[in-house]
Order: structure tokens, then C-alpha cells, then sequence
């Protein structure tokens, strides 16, 4: 069991016995008020999860602990089969969280709605606001598509009110759900009743660090597209390389891989680079210490948020991979003092890191 990841949620730890992730906000979901041009309709309150045949019928089944899909069905009429009561839960830091990551999009549109969604967005957040416990539990009904029917997608549902609170808040393509399924670990893990911690995130590639359209009107969003282009050209000119060429000698080795040859090392920027530019923070895009020298496997986990590091130095590991990844990647995210880089004068920068680049809530983690 200690091989397990582990989560920290209202100063209770638990183990992560397994996880279904990136279950995307299709359009058959999304809220009216939500949906995209290109759609019409109410959106159905029903959630797919996968489909429950073959080989990932059996996966489906084996996480839920359920094997009764799709047969909900008494005189022709659906009956709401309980997958699991009572056991599953939002948490109100995360809805806060998808607010805030959410918030360029709510207020600037990169996709196009039937509505301007930015009248939602106070509203979703006084409702998320006025949540009194962080833990808000629901229970789970399968509604899936009856056997009889081709296509055996699974499909849950929930009549407590936080189902439809999420629903109002998510947007179309670019939000995904994430299902954690937890016990804790104090105590007997026998016979132990799990829990279903059910996470909404936003694609990385539309979190506000990145947002096409943080600026406001087209040619505003042009026109600085424009400086950033240009600042970074003179940029690459003077100082790329030596940038790239401090960073690897005061961190000649990736901490990772313990590989030295700098053909194969990144020099990968702690605080995003484009945000350096847009912030006219040229010293900070140069800066060494606002970097790590990494492999590309590593890079990326980093550069999209699956690691952070802490003050110290010391690794933490977020909670969207699973733990067979984990093992491939020869990391361990339990271990303490498993692996740190040394955060001299880097403080600030893994601080924007933490708070900005990092996908999961840290005080999660640590």
C-alpha cells in the first residue's frame, strides 16, 4: 500500500488506489448557458465515464466497483441503480480553483458561445463561495445506455445539488473531469469503503498563462503579440544562448536522469518565458537561476505542470498520472528527499511555478 501515491484533503491523508483522468466535457453534457455556437440543446445532466464492455467495461467496473451497467430498466421505465451512495465528493478548493484558471476564459471567449459567458462567472463563484465544508459529498446512479443498446456507453448521474452547481460552471472542450479513488491511510484497509474524489481541470493549454487573449480587444491582442515577437527575436539574438549556457553550468546534470551531456539538456525556464515577455521582464527571461537543466521527458512534466518543486529543493509530484507512470519514470511520489535540485536565490520563481504552472492545489500535496 505505501507504494501508493498520497493525497492530503482537510489535513487528512489518503492513498490514491487508482484514478480515471481526462474525461472531457463533451457538448452532450455541457449547461445550456455553456454551449458553443456550433450547439444547441439543454445538455443532458448525465456524465460518461466510458464504455462498460470488454476489456474497459471491466476497468470501468473494477474502479466504480460496479458490474451492473446499463440494466436499470423496470416495465420499460429507467430505474436509477445506485453505483456508489454517500462515498463520492467535490471539494470546494478545486471548484475555486477551476474558477480562477478559468477566469481569461470566462471574461475574454477564445471559443465562441451561444452566450457571453462572462455574466456567469460572478454568480458561479458566490454559489462555489457560499459552499460551507471544503469536502461536499453526493452519491452516484448509473444511467447508462441499457444493454440491448450497441453502443454500451456508461454513463452516471447524481441528484444532490452540487451536480448541477458543476455543470454550470464547466466549459466545452477545453475542461475535463478527474475521478480519484481514495482510502485513507490510518486504520484497517480491509473491508475499507473507498472514496471518490471528483476533480474538474482546465486543459493546460487554455490556463491563463497561456491564454491566447489575456490582453482585451483583437488589435490590443495583436498588437502586443507583435512587441512579445519582436522582444523575443532580439531576445534569441543577444541572449538565448547565454542564458541557456548559465543555466547549465551553475546545473550541470539533470537531477532526473543525472545525465551531463548538454546536447541533451534543456534549459528550461521555471517561470514561463512568455510570461517574462508579456510582463516586460526581460531580466527574468535571461535570468539563470530562473532555470533548470532537465532532459525532454522531465522538461515537459515540469513545463506542463505535473512537478513543481518545493523551497527547498525537494520534489512533489501532482496527482495526474497515474502510479504505473510514476514507476516507467523511475519516480517515486512518496519518497521524501527522493530527488531535489539546489534552489539558491530560486525561490521566487518556484513560487510562480507553485501557485501559476503547477496543475494541482500544492498545500494538497506537502
Amino acid at each position: 500500500m505505501e507504494n501508493f501515491q498520497k493525497i492530503n484533503i482537510e489535513d487528512k491523508e489518503y492513498f490514491i488506489i487508482d484514478s480515471i483522468q481526462n474525461l472531457r466535457a463533451e457538448d452532450s453534457f455541457i449547461y445550456r448557458k455553456n454551449k458553443l455556437k456550433m450547439f444547441k440543446g439543454n445538455g443532458e445532466s448525465r456524465k460518461y465515464v466510458g464504455s462498460y464492455l470488454g476489456s474497459s467495461g471491466a476497468r470501468l467496473s473494477d474502479f466504480f466497483e460496479y458490474e451492473n451497467w446499463g440494466k436499470g430498466i423496470e416495465n420499460g421505465e429507467r430505474v436509477y441503480t445506485p453505483i456508489q451512495e454517500g462515498n463520492c465528493f467535490f471539494s470546494k478548493s478545486n471548484l475555486l480553483k477551476y474558477l480562477y484558471d478559468s477566469r481569461i476564459e470566462y471574461q475574454k471567449q477564445e471559443q465562441v458561445y451561444n452566450f457571453d459567458i462572462s455574466e456567469f462567472y460572478n454568480s458561479n463563484l458566490e454559489n462555489i463561495n457560499a459552499i460551507e465544508n471544503d469536502k461536499i459529498f453526493f452519491s452516484i446512479y448509473d444511467v447508462s445506455d441499457f444493454t440491448d443498446n450497441k453502443l454500451s456507453r456508461g454513463y452516471i448521474r447524481s441528484d444532490d445539488k452540487i451536480w448541477g452547481l458543476w455543470r454550470k460552471l464547466v466549459l466545452p472542450k477545453i475542461s475535463y473531469l478527474s475521478i480519484l479513488k481514495l482510502i485513507p491511510t490510518v486504520g484497517s484497509k480491509e473491508n475499507q469503503k473507498p472514496l471518490f474524489y471528483f476533480r474538474i481541470l482546465l486543459d493546460y493549454q487554455f490556463r491563463s498563462i497561456v491564454h491566447p487573449k489575456l490582453i482585451g480587444t483583437t488589435t490590443e491582442v495583436e498588437i502586443a503579440e507583435k512587441v512579445i515577437r519582436e522582444t523575443t527575436k532580439t531576445i534569441s539574438r543577444k541572449g538565448a544562448y547565454e542564458y541557456r549556457k548559465k543555466v547549465l553550468e551553475h546545473m550541470p546534470q539533470c537531477p532526473f536522469t543525472k545525465i551531463t551531456e548538454v546536447e541533451l539538456l534543456i534549459a528550461s525556464h521555471i517561470k514561463p518565458y512568455s510570461i517574462c515577455i508579456k510582463e516586460g521582464r526581460e531580466d527574468q527571461a535571461l535570468d539563470y537561476l530562473n532555470g533548470l537543466a532537465l532532459t525532454p521527458t522531465y522538461d515537459k512534466l515540469f513545463d506542463q505542470g505535473y512537478i513543481t518543486f518545493k523551497d527547498n529543493g525537494d520534489l512533489v509530484c501532482g496527482t495526474l498520472l497515474s502510479s504505473y507512470t510514476w514507476e516507467r519514470l523511475s519516480i517515486n511520489p512518496n519518497a521524501k528527499n527522493n530527488l531535489r535540485i539546489y534552489p539558491e536565490d530560486r525561490q521566487e520563481y518556484l513560487d510562480y511555478h507553485r501557485k501559476n504552472v503547477f496543475q494541482d492545489n500544492i498545500n494538497d500535496l506537502i
